[in-house]
Order: C-alpha cells, then structure tokens, then sequence
C-alpha cells in the first residue's frame, strides 16, 4: 500500500512539474474566436475533419453528417444526397473533387450526390487520421484497413488498385500495417507498423527507435512549408528537421496530451507555425517554442479539437468534438488581452512603452504591465482610472488620472512617485523637446523638463485665451512646422511656442462638439466629432477653414490617429476605421478586435508599426498594418438554381422548359472575413433595366415568360466600396405548346371562324362595356382600400400616442419595454430604463395654471426628441413622469447620455404664453437591464422608480442610477 501511495505522489509530482515548466510557455492572450454551432445552422457539433475546396467553400466532417458552409449558412449532406453512413472520418478537397471518408466507405461528390467507390465488390473502410493525400500525379491516395491504395481516374471509370506490390509487401511487412500517409516533393511518408516509412522511386526507408521514432501509432504525418517533416501519434510529436538524421522529440511540455482516444491533428498555417491538439485545446510551434491556447484564451473545445484548417485568405478554423465549428478570426494579425489575462478591468484607456521596452496600459482600475506576450498588474493605485500616459526622455512613464492625479513610474526601479494634484487630467503630451503637456478639465498645464522633475504649471501665455476653467482639452497634435494644436468641445488652441491663439469650432448649424484633433504632414487637421464624424480643417487667410470630410453614419468618433504612412486611423463605437488616402477599411469584433468600442486614448503605434488599440473589453493589437491594404478580393458565385424545389443543372446557354413555378438563384461570397458590408447586385436582362441590391443572397422570378434572359451578378463591399467584376449566365426559357407557332396557327384560323360567326359591331360594344365596368371596379376598389389603410394606420398611431405631448402614451411603452427586454435578452446586450419627473411640476399648475403645465410637458417632450438617438423612445407614463428606453447602453456609456438630457430640459426657461418662462428641471432615475439577471418590465420600471425616488431625495434635478450611483 505504501508502495502504491508512493508512485501515485511521483507521478503527481512529475506532472506538477512539467505543469511549471508549460507555464512559460503559456500564450497570454484572449483569442478573438467565433462558434458555429446549431444556432447557425451546423446540425452536429463534433466536427471530425475539414476541407475547403477550390471554389472556396468550407466541408465540414461531423458525428452526423457532411456539411458545406459559404460564408453565410451552413448545407448539409446526408442520407438524401446517398451517405449511408453519416460519421465523418476523413476530407479531402482534391481540384474539383471532394472525397469522403467514413468507417464504412469512401464517398466522391458528384453534383450535390455523394457516390461510394467500392474495391473488389466491397466497400472500403477509413479511420480517423492522415487517411488521405493527393500523389504528384494527382491520383487519390487513401489508406483503408491498413492498406494503402491508389486511385486514377481513367476513361472507363475510377480505377483502384493496391499502392504497393505484392513483392514490395513481402519483402516489407510493414508495409501491410499503414497508419497514414502524405506526400512532399520526395515521394510518400507513411506511419507504418509502428515506424515512420519513405517510399519514393529509390524504394523503402524505415526510421525506427534507432532515428528517434518510438513504436507507435502515428495517425498523422504533416509535412510542413519550411521543410520539417511532423509525425503525431495519440500521445507523442516528433519531427524531422531538413537534412537531419533523427527525428526530435517535439511533445509539448506539462504533459498536455495524455488522454486516451485524443484524435491526433496536426496542422500549418504556412507562416512558419505548427499546430496540435491537447487535451484542452490547441498547441501551436513557433520560433522553436510551444504556445498553448485553451479555456484561459477563450478557446472550449468540449473533448478537443479535433482538425484545423488554414483557408485561402490566411484564416485560421477549428473542428471540436463538442463546440462545433470555430473560426480563429484574424489569425496572424490580431493579438488581444483583457482581464482574463491580467488587467485590472476590462476598459482599456492608454498606453506607453517605457524605456526597457515594456509596455504600460492604462485602464479604469489602474495600469498593467505587457512584456514578452504576458500582463502583469501593477497593484500601486489600481483603484486610479489611468486617461492617458506619455514618456520622457529619460524613459520614464508619466501617468494622468481622471482624479487628476499625475504619476511618474521609472521602469528601472519599478518605482512609482504621485508628482502632482491637477484638475481632472484628460490628455498628456510629450512634446518635440520633451516637454509634457498636460490638457485637464480646466486648461492647459506643462512640465517644460519632466526627466528633471518639478512641478506643472497652467501653460504660460494661455491667459490670453481668455477664462479657460469650463474648456476640457480632450486631445492635442503636434503640427510639421512645431505648433502645438489643443482641442476642446468648440475651441482650437494654437500655441506656437510664444503665443497662442483662438479659434472658434462651429458645424454649419453650431450645435456640433468635437473631441479629438490628428495633424497631418501637409499642414491640415483631422477633427472628429461623435455626431458627424470626421471634419478636415487648415489654417486659412481669414483664419480657420472647417470642411466635413466624411459622415460616419450609425458611428461616433472617439479617437484619431496618423501613422507613419500617412494613413488616417478612426476609432468608433463600432470598430476602426482606416483609410489609407485612397480607401476605407471597417474593421471590428469579425476582423479579430476584441471589442468594437474604442475608448479612450483610442490609438498607439509602436515603434515596430503596428497598432494598439484600446478599447471597452480590453487591449487589441494589429501586429502588421500593412496588410490591411489592398483590400481583401471578394466575389460572388451562383450556387445553385431552384425550380419546384428541385435543383437545375444550369449551364450558359442551357435551354429551360416554360413552367408557371418560380425559378430560384442562390448565390454566395466565398469570402469568411468581415462579411457585415457584403450587399449583392443582380439584374435580370430580358426582364428588367434597373440593377437589385440585397444583403440577402436568394433571387426569386416567379412564372418568367417564355424567352431569352441573361442573369448579371456581383458582390459589393459598401464599406469599402469594393465591386469586383461582375459574372453573368445566359439561359432561354421555351414557349408552352400553347404558345408555339402550330398552336398560333390554328388559333388563328379558329378566330376566323369566330368572327364569321358573331357581329363585330356586337363583339366590340360588348369589349368596350366590360373594359369600362372593369375599370371602374378597380377605381373604386384601390381607393377603398387606400381609405381603409389610411383610417387604420390613424387610428393605431391614435391610440399609442399622448393626446397632449404626442409622445408615446403608457400601453405603447409598455409594448415596447416587453419587446426590448425579449431582443437585448436574446443579444445579450443591455439597455437603460430611465423614469424621468419634472421637479416642481404641482408649484407651476397652481401658480400658473393648467394650461401653463401643458406647455411645460409638449416643450419638454420636444426637447427630448430632439436630444435623443433615432434608437431611443420617449413616452409619457402618467402626469409629469415620462419614461425613456435606450437600446443598447450600459450604466458606463449611458452617463454622459442622461446627464445630456438633463442638461437639455434645464438649457433655457420654458415660454407659458405672454411673454412669460419659467425654469424647468427633472429628476431622472435609471435602471440598467442584465441580460446575464433578466428583470421582467414591471421589475426595471419598479427599480427605476426607486431610484427616482433617492434622486428627489437627494435634492432633485440629477440622474440616479439603481444602487445609488448618481
């Protein structure tokens, strides 16, 4: 017993070990991953291999059946298009052939039907693992039953023969014991008989223990582009390196592959990386080390991952055993971190390299330290939300807080020292000659010689400007000739080293704000603003020339930058854009960014180019940004045409029988990046003049009459505005036998004999009444039904609308209170409810008078709607409290919205009538919805109302949230 216990504690303490030892190798990151599962159509989700084919469409090997994705759904393959068995072992996309491999056949794809191949009247067995491979020739190589065969295509039919003969079998037993196969530019590597075999024209080579190879079975054989040969069994790599005589053991440490029944993967991207699967998820080779990705990334694979793909734009997929179908998106170009790899919180504001290299980031609990792939926070004022950070020449970090507190951290010492109290610091600056400017909540502050220390001081000569106490200054640039450009919500500030300038910011209807300023080599300025977007200004003879550049519709501006290329860099609430002086990209959470709300400082470039990115939900990195550009080609294929509901083998030129059922198209974009700006075009000559736009990609022609027709189609990017050329297909649809000449001519004669027999006067005074009545009947019913629309459609705005305000009444919030809470439920996104009542509404009816009250509600409701977004609903709930709903923000993003309304009702006295006003204020109280602790409405209205209640108590005319937090 003690003997027992005593190897049980090595062997824990062994992989305790080894565990240690994987920590290093750990890849700290969040990975940016999409799960396809039965929600997108992907009916099973152990996917068990992976293929793309020339056309560019994905095959996905499940438990359960074969299935095609394109971008936008998924198709399956089962029993209906001739798989008998539908277990998926192995896929191989051979030119335009797919082949199928199932622990009872082997299948080939012909049309939409699956046709297995049998060998001597029996049907042939494939096993998981590297079972297929395509010879120099092109023939198809598959190992069954051990044995591996070969198949050619010739002019009578498929022909399958054993690869090896009888001879070669009996001078190798071995080889009678295949495990795998694949191919290089060599000849064959095969798992054999618990060895490792090449077989090319010179013959057979064994490698055994005696080159490295431990007797095993190994399921699969990569050989990789930089010319390393990989073999993998259940629980051991190992791999041959060009021109070496021994095979190395390559086993990720921390013993990470020893379950039992593991499918052995191996994969490469090409880029000089490696992949296998572990036990919990995905180890990846790179620069001679192993990285691991698994839960603490993001990445669930149930019982593992099972086969990777590398497509044909670089994106990386991962078939799991239990979490269907995942696309790794961005693959080789993003890098992202949050909380679950070290930072104090997810809101990511600024960063800073120091001057060992390290990178600082700054979020709202404090900064964190990013060296060699890894975070590590940085406990000293966590509770601090770091706005935005600068370094000196000395190589020190200088910090600013939202509190106004101004830090300096020296990364030799990894001291951290408080250097000064601030008005709440917003922006930070190092200048040309290193000289730190500071943009507060009330002006401008410098530090001339930060690396000697002292302390700041309001910028000299910014008195000049005038009373700067209420001006924020959000951001600043550095212009080519020097001069230093500040900005704030209506104000430019110049300062050219020995005085300033002023100069007045105004949209054509001067009710825009602006909050973020980029200079530009050629002496102009990027200024953005959340509610128009991007404006171009330049100095002009009469002083500052203010130009909107871009509308950003749907997107709020938060953050600019200039890189080294001149490339112009947009931070949204709905991803990135770029543009590249010629073109814009969108970029967001379906590219690889982490979070598509950029926040704060928004941009840093390092100085390797690429980009940092901060944002709501942690920190993004493009590691090459010149990729970006030239865009990524897209294009459209027609994937199949319909008819009755069976397909059409539709070929340019084809001839189709006229039929009184719609003829179908479906077509596609094989492209699997950012797909969200994808629209299809399509006109059918023949038909109509005029070009469709969908982002649906389904056609529909019901009954076209018969005669020649041409379908044009394409694909568009209209973020990108994107339009490669467009393809088309020509097909004629045949008359009916009733419309053929014969059938005319008879018809013809039949009509002579009619009007022998009838009087035409008759004939056409009859025509002529019926034509009338026919008419009139139309007339009289279209308007009958436009009156009844019309009275309807009244009647229900009626009732959901304020007699009074005009404004939604009581029931139609309601309504519309269930329907949000059910969307952001099913979304998983939040929203505000917001109870609102005017403070002192009884003083004013008494004092002035009903009708005094009632001008107070219609101009407060118009206020409102003039205020809030197009996705936001304000309604009356019964007297002076009116409730708002607002899609889609959260407690941190809806601050600023609702203290804006507040601001609104209370912005100017509310005219009464005889030339009179009198002052308004309102008390807001605001309930958060969870999707994570769904409330039902009467519950948010309730928890609303009771922050109301605490926002009168404390003293009215402000915005409580639910917990007390005003």
């Amino acid at each position: 017993m003690n003997l027992l216990n005593s190897r049980v504690w090595a062997r824990a303490l062994a992989r305790l070990a080894a565990c240690v030892l994987c920590l290093g190798a750990v890849h700290a990151q969040q990975l940016p991953l999409r799960y396809f599962t039965q929600q997108d159509g992907l009916g099973n989700l152990s996917v068990m291999a992976l293929a793309q084919d020339r056309a560019g469409y994905l095959w996905l090997g499940t438990e359960n059946g074969l299935f095609r994705y394109n971008g936008a759904r998924f198709e399956r393959y089962g029993r209906d298009q001739g798989l008998l068995q539908t277990g998926i072992t192995a896929l191989l996309a051979q030119g335009d052939q797919l082949w199928v491999g199932t622990s009872e056949g082997l299948y080939r794809r012909m049309g939409e039907r699956l046709v297995p191949l049998q060998y001597q009247g029996k049907h042939l067995s494939i096993w998981p693992g590297q079972m297929f491979a395509t010879a120099r020739d092109g023939a198809l190589l598959f190992v069954s039953a051990r044995h591996l065969y070969r198949l050619t295509d010739k002019p009578g039919g498929a022909v399958i023969e054993p690869y090896f003969s009888v001879r070669r079998l009996k001078d190798q037993p071995k080889l009678e014991d295949i495990s795998s196969v694949a191919v290089d530019s060599g000849g064959l590597w095969l798992g054999c008989g618990g060895s490792v075999c090449r077989a090319n024209d010179a013959g057979v080579t064994v490698w055994g223990e005696a080159a490295g190879v431990p007797v095993d079975y190994w399921r699969t054989i990569l050989p990789a582009a930089d010319g390393t040969l990989w073999a993998r069994s259940e629980l051991r790599v190992i791999a041959l390196a060009p021109g070496a005589a021994r095979f190395a053991d390559r086993a990720p440490p921390g013993d990470v592959i020893h379950k039992a029944s593991q499918l052995s993967a191996l994969g490469d991207d090409g880029a000089g990386a490696v992949f296998t699967n572990t036990d919990t998820g995905l180890a990846r080779w790179r620069d001679g080390r192993w990285e691991f990705f698994g839960p603490g990334n993001g990445l669930r694979s149930a019982g593992g991952v099972n086969a990777t793909l590398v497509d044909r734009e670089g994106g990386l997929w991962l078939g799991t055993r239990g979490r269907g179908l995942v696309q790794w998106r961005g693959y080789g170009q993003w890098e992202n971190w949050n909380s679950a790899q070290g930072l104090q919180d997810d809101v990511v504001l600024s960063f800073a390299r120091d001057g060992q290299g390290r990178m600082h980031v700054g979020s709202r609990s404090g900064p964190a330290l990013l060296e060699r792939g890894a975070l590590r926070p940085i406990a000293a004022h966590a509770d601090h939300q770091w706005a935005d950070q600068a370094v000196d020449r000395s190589g020190k970090v200088w910090a600013g807080t939202y509190l106004g507190l101004l830090f300096r951290h020296d990364p030799a010492t990894g001291a951290e020292v408080q250097v000064a109290e601030l008005p709440p610091i917003l922006h930070l600056r190092m200048d040309r000659d290193g000289a730190l400017w500071i943009g507060t909540s009330n002006g401008v502050y410098l530090l001339e010689h930060p690396e000697l220390g002292g302390q700041p001081r309001l910028a000299p000569g910014s008195a000049a400007l005038g009373d700067l106490t209420d001006e924020s200054i959000y951001s600043s640039c550095q212009g080519a000739n020097g001069d230093l450009w500040f900005i704030s919500e209506h104000l430019l500030l110049q300062y050219d080293g020995r005085r300033w300038q002023r100069h007045k910011l105004l949209d054509a209807d001067g009710t825009d704000s602006f909050s973020t300023i980029a200079c530009a080599a050629d002496g102009t300025f990027w200024i953005g603003s959340a509610g128009t977007g991007l404006w171009r200004a330049k100095m002009g003879k009469v002083g500052m020339e203010l130009q909107l550049e871009a509308r950003l519709p749907g997107l709020a501006l938060m953050a600019l930058h200039i890189d080294r290329r001149g490339w112009l860099w947009m931070g949204t609430d709905a991803g990135i854009v770029v543009r590249n002086g010629e073109r814009l990209r969108r970029l967001d959470q379906d590219d690889g960014l982490v979070w598509s709300d950029v926040n704060g400082r928004g941009f840093y470039e390092d100085a390797d180019g690429s980009m940092w990115i901060a944002t709501s939900n942690g920190v993004s990195r493009i590691q090459h940004p010149e990729r970006l550009f030239p865009l990524p080609a897209v294009d459209a294929v027609l994937e199949n045409v319909m008819r009755g509901g069976q397909y059409i083998a539709l070929q340019d030129g084809a001839s189709l029988r006229w039929s009184d059922e719609a003829l179908n198209f479906s077509l596609a974009s094989l492209t699997y990046q950012h797909r969200a700006g994808l629209r299809f075009r399509y006109r059918l000559e023949g038909l109509e003049q005029g070009w469709s736009q969908s982002a649906a990609p389904d056609i529909r022609y019901a009954s076209l009459a018969p005669g020649r027709y041409r379908l044009q189609f394409g694909v568009t990017d209209v973020e990108t505005g994107t339009t490669p050329a467009l393809r088309e297909i020509g097909f004629t649809v045949t008359p009916p036998w009733w419309r053929t000449t014969t059938f005319y001519a008879l018809c013809a004669l039949a009509l002579a004999g009619a009007v022998l027999a009838f009087h035409r006067y008759r004939i056409r005074a009859l025509t002529r009444r019926t034509a009338r009545m026919e008419k009139l009947v139309r007339e009289l019913v279209s308007e009958r039904t436009r009156e009844l629309e019309k009275s309807q459609d009244a009647l229900r705005l009626r009732a959901m609308q304020d007699g009074l305000t005009k404004a939604w009444n009581r029931a139609a919030m309601m309504e519309y209170l269930e329907q949000e809470v059910l969307r952001s439920g099913e979304l998983r996104r939040p929203f505000l409810v917001v109870l609102l009542d005017l403070d002192h509404f009884k003083r004013i009816n008494d004092t002035h008078g009903h009708l005094a009250g009632d001008c107070v509600l219609r101009e407060v409701v118009a206020r409102l709607g003039g205020a809030v977004r197009s996705s936001d609903l304000v309604g009356r709930y019964g007297g002076e409290e009116f409730l708002l709903l607002l899609p889609e923000l959260d407690q941190a993003r809806g601050k600023a919205q609702l203290e804006r309304l507040r601001r609104v009702i209370e912005a100017a006295p509310v005219p009464i009538g005889d030339g009179k006003a009198i002052d308004v204020t309102a008390s807001f109280g605001v309930k958060e919805f969870d999707p994570a602790k769904p409330l039902t409405p009467l519950e948010l209205i309730g928890q609303a109302d009771a922050a109301l209640y605490r926002a009168k108590a404390q003293g009215r005319n402000r915005v409580v949230f639910d917990g007390g937090e005003a």
